[in-house]
C-alpha cells in the first residue's frame, strides 16, 4: 500500500494557530489509522508510520496497549532532549514533563480513564477536543523544562473500534503564552489609565460614581453598612494664587498620598473633582468612618508644605461622613455627606462633621 508523505514544511514559515494544530494532527491521526488498519503488524506498515510521525514538525510520540512507547519522533528528540534510541520500547515518556514517574495523557486515554480520573491529573487544565473524537487537550507550565506547553493525545483504533494505543503531541506555546499576558497586562493598564486621575493616582470621578452605584447595592442586598467620606482643601484658591498653580498641584498631590496611607485594603479613593476626594468604606459605621476622617484631616494638618524657598504652609480640609440609609438612592446618599462637607467649612473649616441619619436611627 502506498501512503503519501506528509509535508508539513510549509507551515514551518509562520506559527500555527490551536485550529491550524488540531487540523494537522486530525489528518496525522488518520493516517496512522489508515496505515495501522491496512498493514497491521508489517514491517512495511511500521515504517510508514515512522516516516509520517518524522515528517512532521510537531513533537509527537506513540504508545501501544501496553503503553510501552513504539515511536518518538525528532521533533519531539529536539524539543525533549530525549533520543528515540533510549525512550523507544521504554515507559518513560514521563520523565519528558515531571519529576517522579505518573501517568502522561495518553496512558489515559488508552486506559479509558474518565473525566474524574482525568481531573485528578489535570484538573481546570484539560477539555475535550473540539475536533478530535475521544480526544483532550490540556495546556501547562512545565517546571522541569521552563516552558508552556500545549499537549494532545488521542486513542489510535483498530479495525473494531478497540485502543490499541495512542497518540501524544507537544507544542511548546510559551512564546505565545508569554503575549498573552503581556496583553493582559496592557489591557490592565489601560483599564487603570482610564480609571485614575492622573495628577493625583488615585481613581476619578467616573470609577467614583460607578463604584458607589455598585457599593450601595452591596450594602442593600447583604445589609452591610457603608460610608462615605467627602473632603475639600480650605483656602485652595489664596494658595493657588499665592504660590501659582504648579504649587497647587503639589498640595493635591501631597493630600492624595495622606489619603492613601490612611486607607484600608477594603476603601476606595477618588479625585472627585478639582480640589475634592472622596473615600468610600464598605462594611464600616459612621462612628468608625468619623474617627478615620479624624486621623486623615490631622495627618494633613500637620504637613509641611514649601512652595517656594524659605516659605513653610500648613493646609487644612473640611470634610463630611456619613453612613448608607438603607433605601436611599445613591445621589441623595451623596448630597448628605456634600451638604455635611459645606457645613463642616462653615463653621470654621478644618473639621470633620458626620450628617444625620435622619432614617433608621
Amino acid at each position: 500500500m502506498e501512503t503519501a508523505q506528509v509535508d508539513w514544511s510549509s507551515s514551518l514559515k509562520t506559527k500555527p494557530t490551536y485550529e491550524d494544530l488540531e487540523i494537522r494532527i486530525h489528518d496525522l491521526e488518520k493516517e496512522i489509522k489508515e496505515c495501522k488498519k491496512c498493514s497491521e503488524g508489517s514491517h512495511k506498515s511500521d515504517i510508514l508510520l515512522s516516516q509520517i510521525l518524522q515528517g512532521t514538525f510537531i513533537p509527537t510520540f506513540v504508545i501501544d496497549g501496553r503503553r510501552i512507547i513504539t515511536h518518538w519522533n525528532k521533533a519531539l528528540e529536539n524539543l525533549t532532549g530525549f533520543s528515540a534510541a533510549e525512550m523507544i520500547g521504554t515507559r518513560n515518556h514521563w520523565r519528558v514533563l515531571y519529576p517522579s514517574e505518573r501517568p502522561l495523557m495518553a496512558d489515559l486515554v488508552v486506559g479509558k480513564a474518565s473525566e474524574d480520573t482525568i481531573a485528578r491529573y489535570y484538573e481546570g487544565k484539560f477539555r475535550k477536543s473540539a475536533t478530535l473524537e475521544a480526544a483532550y487537550e490540556v495546556e501547562d507550565y512545565f517546571p522541569e523544562l521552563g516552558r508552556w506547553l500545549l499537549f494532545t493525545a488521542s486513542p489510535l483504533t483498530d479495525g473494531n473500534g478497540g485502543i490499541i494505543g495512542a497518540i501524544e503531541t507537544l507544542q511548546d506555546i510559551t512564546e505565545q503564552k508569554r503575549a498573552e499576558e503581556e496583553l493582559r497586562q496592557s489591557e490592565q493598564r489601560y483599564r487603570e489609565m482610564s480609571i485614575t486621575d492622573s495628577l493625583t493616582k488615585l481613581y476619578n470621578s467616573r470609577h467614583f460614581f460607578r463604584q458607589l452605584g455598585n457599593e450601595v447595592e452591596r450594602a442593600k442586598r447583604y445589609g452591610f453598612p457603608l460610608s462615605l467620606i467627602l473632603l475639600d482643601i480650605d483656602d485652595f484658591k489664596r494658595y493657588n494664587d499665592s504660590y501659582g498653580h504648579l504649587e497647587g498641584d503639589d498640595v493635591l498631590k501631597a493630600l492624595s498620598n495622606v489619603i492613601r496611607k490612611n486607607l484600608r485594603t477594603s476603601d476606595s479613593a477618588f479625585r472627585y473633582g478639582g480640589e475634592e476626594f472622596t473615600i468610600l468604606l464598605p462594611e464600616t459605621e459612621s462612628e468608625n468612618a468619623f474617627i478615620a476622617a479624624e486621623r486623615l484631616r490631622k495627618d494633613f494638618e500637620n504637613l509641611v508644605l514649601s512652595p517656594s524657598l524659605g516659605v513653610e504652609e500648613h493646609m487644612s480640609v473640611s470634610i463630611g461622613v456619613s453612613r448608607y440609609i438603607p433605601g436611599e438612592q445613591p445621589s441623595t446618599f451623596l448630597k448628605r455627606v456634600d451638604e455635611a462637607m459645606y457645613k463642616a467649612k462653615k463653621q470654621g473649616k478644618n473639621c470633620v462633621l458626620l450628617a444625620p441619619c435622619r432614617r433608621g436611627e
